[in-house]
C-alpha cells in the first residue's frame, strides 16, 4: 500500500512561519504602492490549499494580474526568507507521533511512505527537515506546484509510486493522512482512501462531517496508527 502524508498541520506545526514569510516575500516582489496597501497572506483562509493558489490569491487581494516571472521571483523570493527564519530561530515542531508513524510506514516490508501536499517541494522539505522527521523516509513528494487543485495530486503521486516500484498501485491501496477537508475530498474524489487527524485547524466533529474512513484526535498512539492503516490491509 501507498501511504501518502499531508505536511502542515499533520506531521508537523510552523506557527504559521511559512504563512508570514509569503506575506514579506510579497510585499518584496511586489512593494506596496500605497500606505497600507499591503499584502497578507494570513487573512487568506488557506488550509489545504496549495502554495500557487495562496499566491494566486495574495495577487487578487492586491488587484494584480498573475503571471509565471511573477510567480517566479515570489517562489525564490519565500523560499529564501522562509529558509532565513528557519537558520534564525526555527519554530519548525514535530506534532506527537507524527515521526514515529513515518518511520513504522517506512520500515514496514508491504508499505511505501511519500509526502502529498500543498508546499513546494523546496520549502516542503524544509520544513520536514526542521521538525526533525528524515525526508529519507518517504520514497518521494507529490507537491503543490504539480497539480492545479488538491484533487490534482493523488494520481501523480500514484503514478509516481509505479515509476519508483515498477508495479501499479491501486487508488484503493492508497492512503492519504491529512488534517483538512481538503485532504478528505482528494482522496475520495480519487478512490483513495483517508485518514483524518484533528492536529490542524479543523475539529474532529468538523472532519467527521466530512466522512473521512479513519477519524483520529492525533498520532500520537503508534498502535492506533497500526490498526487505522492496518484496517485497509
Amino acid at each position: 500500500m501507498l501511504i501518502l502524508f499531508d505536511i502542515d498541520g499533520t506531521l508537523l506545526r510552523s506557527e504559521r512561519a511559512g504563512i508570514k514569510a509569503m506575506t514579506v516575500a510579497m510585499n518584496e516582489v511586489y512593494p506596496p504602492r500605497h500606505e497600507g496597501d499591503l499584502s497578507d497572506a494570513e487573512a487568506i483562509n488557506s488550509p489545504g490549499w496549495l502554495d500557487p493558489l495562496i499566491w494566486q490569491a495574495l495577487m487578487e487581494q492586491r488587484g494584480l494580474e498573475p503571471n509565471p516571472e511573477g510567480h517566479d521571483a515570489f517562489r525564490s523570493a519565500y523560499g529564501r526568507i522562509f529558509n532565513a527564519v528557519i537558520q534564525e530561530r526555527n519554530p519548525v515542531h514535530a506534532l506527537p507521533g507524527a515521526e514515529a508513524a513515518v518511520r513504522w510506514v517506512h520500515e514496514h516490508p508491504e508499505f511505501e511512505s511519500a509526502l502529498l501536499t500543498g508546499n513546494y517541494p523546496e520549502t516542503g522539505t524544509l520544513k520536514v527537515e526542521a521538525a526533525g522527521i528524515d525526508p529519507g523516509m518517504f520514497r518521494f513528494g507529490t507537491w503543490g506546484s504539480e497539480a492545479e487543485s488538491r484533487r490534482g495530486l493523488p494520481p501523480i503521486a500514484i503514478d509516481k509510486a509505479f515509476r519508483k516500484l515498477g508495479r501499479s498501485i491501486l487508488p484503493q491501496h492508497t492512503i492519504i493522512i491529512g488534517d483538512t477537508p481538503a485532504d478528505i475530498d482528494c482522496a475520495h474524489a480519487n478512490g483513495c482512501r483517508c485518514i483524518s487527524v484533528a492536529t490542524g485547524h479543523f475539529s474532529t466533529e468538523e472532519l467527521a462531517s466530512h466522512q473521512p474512513d479513519v477519524l483520529m484526535k492525533d498520532l500520537s498512539s503508534l498502535d492506533e496508527v497500526k490498526d487505522a492503516i492496518s484496517s485497509f490491509a
